[in-house]
């Protein structure tokens, strides 16, 4: 390995010693040009985490050549619906996981994220059903929502580009958390940390009822506190659905 460890060492030293600068915004800038390797951006944020239930035992027991074209497709398809939001800042693909990451200073930016997720909720739906009927292995998806104003640091070599964010705070911790819970151990499919529901529970998705009616709470081992899941769907594209795809 073609590694200096003295020199290594000496820039750990002057990374540790200086100083980040924090600055608090309210919206997270679209372009990277705002983030240096020496600054730091603080801000509130938005996390939905798309997990694979069981995803070991799926990619073992089927060919892989069954397993790629449906984990192409599918994550194809989540990446689209994801991109739809101007609101997200960050998409990527971490195992067997999707996820997005949002600028969310304002509630109302939290529901349409929910509403995405409510979306996706359905689409998995769609997309086991088009499984089923071209002999397709299915399998089910936990959807985790975080929100936290967080710190949001760029990290890696410069001149490389060679570089990444990192997200520092809760929101994406959760959302990631929350989403392996979904579908499991009793939580439905949408599971969302209490800062999420407290800023979207009094919004009304429709002329009956809040969202706080269709989210029920339940306590997390995962976070060691109360969160909120519920199985809500969009009823158009159900009813769609339901009618034989045509």
């Amino acid at each position: 390995m073609n590694y200096n460890y003295k020199e290594g060492k000496q820039r750990i030293i002057d990374i540790l010693h200086s100083k980040t600068k924090i600055e608090q915004v309210e919206n997270i800038p679209e372009s990277g040009a705002a983030f240096t390797y020496s600054n730091g951006i603080k801000s509130w944020v938005g996390a939905m985490f798309i997990d694979m239930r069981d995803s070991t035992s799926y990619f073992k027991e089927n060919k892989s050549d069954i397993v790629a074209r449906v984990m192409r497709a599918f994550c194809s398809e989540i990446i689209r619906l994801l991109q739809s939001n101007p609101r997200y800042r960050q998409i990527g693909i971490r195992g067997d996981c999707i996820y997005a990451i949002y600028s969310a200073p304002q509630k109302h930016h939290l529901e349409s994220i929910l509403s995405d997720a409510i979306f996706i909720n359905t689409f998995q739906k769609m997309f086991q059903q088009i499984l089923e009927d071209n002999n397709f292995p299915t399998f089910e998806i936990g959807i985790g929502l975080g929100t936290a104003e967080d710190l949001i640091i760029r990290a890696g070599k410069k001149g490389t580009g060679i570089s990444d964010y990192i997200w520092i705070g809760d929101s994406v911790i959760d959302a990631s958390k929350l989403s392996n819970q979904g579908n499991c151990d009793g939580f439905d499919t949408i599971v969302m940390n209490s800062c999420f529901y407290e800023n979207i529970k009094d919004f009304e998705p429709n002329d009956k009822h809040k969202y706080s009616y269709y989210f029920a709470e339940k306590y997390s081992e995962k976070l060691e506190e109360y969160v909120y899941h519920g199985e809500m769907i969009n009823i158009h594209f159900n009813n769609w659905i339901d009618g034989g795809m045509r």
